[in-house]
């Protein structure tokens, strides 16, 4: 189940929101409603599915338990890489198998696997769990098995992020809820639906047919290409960051605060500040339990670049087993590298050219990330820059290049337009009447249309 499902949307969200307003003041009550919430939304993907992280969440609170009583890393470490074991047998383990297969010219035979939804996410949410436990917090001693399960299966955030840390859980547990939260949060929650289905949904109609049609062979035009390219970048954009605005909404009605997952990330002036504003929930994990422990920045330049290289292949490897991924994660490896050594990179970045040359290597990099394969992407890009691209541009995609046009446009802020009008008594009444018009409009979309899943949720 996802939240652009007739089954979310209309069977199980005003239900939701109706009991969160009913049993705000009763944390107890809360806690039962979260059990409930996360093992309905869950359990659509199988009773199997749903057995596997009630063990898996048993693991880690057992895991936590000795850690709380005896501090000592060996332990942490061997408990980190028994957690990370069902990650790396579910998702990578076919990939391995398939390169030993073509290195050595044999059939090894792989086991066929149900990939949880979420794994990634719940995964990088247990380690971090267990470094905190091992830090010793006073705040994580007497944590309960529901609270540690109710916290890995939240379901706002399961599937696609924002990670967030226990402590930040713990607190949202603790929090009273306030009825004036109620309007904001709903009004996030239609953001985010109309993101998802009135924007990128109907982007992906553009960015699939030319990344489709350079998957079955076809060629395109070096223009075409390049509109096909951005209509990714602006289809993953609204895809994902729409998700984390309802992942957001959704716990505020419970009185949670889990944080932005985006600001304004195509508006970055540099690499680097691209991953500041890009999933950031997943920017921070990577620095706070891979990038710190390993030396940071506070060594000498080739231990940084090493400890760089490290993070990134990480990155993309956590992303998906393909080398499509492997080599998007490099990618933004040379380019930090780039940025952090080469002075002249370092003014660049200062200047309106530090916007146009992000842009222009963000989304090169997406193609590798959208593409099934690495050949299929090194094929797209080539086409990209002219190399066995037709001359004639695709006239179809031109009734398509308005609503682009308005598309990226959105993704800037008109945070001021709206706040010069907030002074004014028609302001309330009129932004009302829009989010109900969006509500409405988002649920007719979603009715109408075939479904189309979130594209984080398949890592």
């Amino acid at each position: 189940m996802t939240f652009t499902t007739n089954l979310f949307l209309i069977g199980l969200l005003p239900w939701f929101i109706l009991f969160c307003y009913l049993l705000r003041n009763n944390k107890k009550s809360k806690l039962a409603l979260i059990l409930i919430a996360n093992s309905i939304f869950y359990i659509w993907g199988g009773v199997g599915i749903l057995g596997f992280l009630c063990l898996f969440s048993v693991a880690v609170w057992l895991f936590c338990k000795v850690l709380t009583r005896k501090k000592n890393k060996i332990i942490m470490g061997t408990f980190i890489t028994i957690t990370t074991i069902p990650l790396f047998l579910i998702k990578y383990l076919q990939f391995i198998i398939s390169n030993i297969n073509s290195a050595f010219n044999i059939n090894i035979q792989s086991p066929s696997l149900v990939i949880p939804v979420g794994i990634s996410f719940f995964t990088f949410e247990a380690i971090s769990l267990i470094c905190d436990t091992y830090k010793t917090k006073e705040c994580l001693k007497k944590m309960s098995f529901l609270e540690i399960y109710a916290y890995l299966s939240f379901f706002p955030t399961i599937t696609s992020g924002p990670i967030i840390r226990f402590q930040k859980f713990r607190e949202g547990m603790n929090a009273c809820i306030k009825i004036s939260n109620y309007n904001s949060a709903i009004e996030r929650i239609v953001i985010g639906l109309c993101k998802k289905v009135l924007i990128a949904d109907k982007i992906a109609v553009l960015s699939d047919y030319y990344f489709e049609g350079v998957a079955k062979g076809n060629s395109y035009s070096c223009i075409g290409l390049w509109i096909g390219s951005v209509a990714y970048t602006i289809q993953l954009y609204y895809d994902f960051s729409g998700y984390s605005d309802i992942a957001i909404g959704i716990g505020q009605l419970l009185g949670f605060d889990i944080g932005e997952n985006f600001n304004r990330p195509y508006r970055a002036c540099s690499i680097s500040d691209f991953w500041k504003r890009w999933h950031i929930s997943l920017t921070k994990w990577f620095r706070d339990y891979v990038y710190i422990p390993l030396g940071g920045n506070r060594c000498n330049i080739s231990r940084h670049i090493f400890n760089m290289l490290v993070v990134w292949l990480l990155t993309g490897i956590w992303h998906g087993a393909d080398w499509s991924f492997i080599v998007w994660g490099m990618g933004y490896f040379v380019l930090l590298c780039v940025e952090k050594y080469i002075p002249f990179m370092k003014k660049m970045s200062t200047s309106w050219i530090g916007h146009i040359y992000t842009l222009f290597f963000v989304n090169i990099l997406w193609v590798p990330f959208r593409a099934s394969n690495l050949s299929i992407a090194m094929k797209y890009i080539l086409g990209m820059f002219g190399l066995g691209s037709c001359s004639s541009i695709e006239w179809g995609t031109v009734r398509f290049l308005p609503y682009l046009l308005i598309s990226i446009l959105l993704c800037f802020p008109i945070e001021k337009i709206l706040k010069k009008n907030e002074v004014k008594n028609w302001h309330g009444i009129t932004r009302g009447i829009c989010f109900l018009a969006l509500a409405i409009l988002a649920i007719c979309a979603v009715i109408n249309a075939s479904y189309t899943p979130y594209i984080y949720g398949n890592f």
